[in-house]
């Protein structure tokens, strides 16, 4: 994981896929066990839908991969 400083102040962490996948699945676990803290549910909703984002990217590049492949 790369953590990065932006311009504004704000802190960004850039992930590799399974560091990734492995933050969505201890989130889960703590949700189910704290299922009233808003912000890990709020994290996990992020993290889940960074998750769905890059696997839609990688399916997307496979497919054009395949296309010029064939083409």
């Amino acid at each position: 994981m790369q953590i990065m400083h932006t311009p504004g102040g704000d802190v960004v962490a850039a992930m590799e896929a399974k560091e990734l996948l492995l933050a969505e699945v201890a989130l889960m676990a703590y949700v189910a066990e704290n299922p009233d803290s808003n912000l890990a549910v709020r994290m996990l909703r992020d993290v889940v839908t960074a998750n769905e984002d890059a696997e839609r990217r990688a399916e997307e590049s496979a497919e054009s991969a395949e296309a010029a492949a064939s083409a």
